[in-house]
């Protein structure tokens, strides 16, 4: 063997290496960016105490339609973290139609329903869609965790 040769071939140009700062920074974000959407969510919720409730059940049924068609998007055409975020994602949103998703579902609505006022019931499904939002989310992130664990432990 010489020099020049390696025992460990260099990686495909299509797959990035695992690790590579330029992966991560894709999934990072600022503390600027999370001011701005906690900002705008508490703005929803405010509209939701000041607008009737179909207004808000409206609002939140456009939310979950396009929330729903990007991460199928992601499904088909993303590739790597991104397809593995789309499946982990997809698993809860789509789950949520079950019975163990709706049982889910009536239990954080009474547990909601004890810290908020009967008439705050906009901001209570709000407050839900945010929770399924956050579950999606967290599950997303568990599947890329899964993935490069999975591709690290390859045979």
């Amino acid at each position: 063997m010489s020099n020049d040769e390696s025992p460990i071939p260099p990686p495909l140009p299509s797959e990035p290496r695992y690790g590579h700062p330029r992966d991560r920074r894709k999934w990072q974000f600022s503390m600027r960016s999370m001011m701005i959407g906690m900002t705008g969510f508490a703005v929803l919720c405010a509209l939701a105490t000041a607008l009737p409730y179909a207004f808000s059940q409206v609002a939140i049924g456009l939310i979950w339609i396009s929330v729903t068609g990007w991460l199928v998007t992601g499904l088909f055409f993303a590739a790597g973290d991104q397809r593995a975020f789309c499946i982990g994602a997809s698993i809860v949103l789509s789950t949520m139609w079950t019975r163990v998703g709706g049982q889910f579902m009536q239990g954080t609505e009474e547990l909601l329903g004890y810290f908020f006022v009967p008439g705050l019931r906009a901001v209570a499904a709000w407050m839900q869609i945010g929770q399924i939002l956050m579950l999606a989310m967290a599950n997303g992130w568990l599947c890329i965790r899964a993935r490069r664990y999975f591709q690290r432990h390859a045979d």
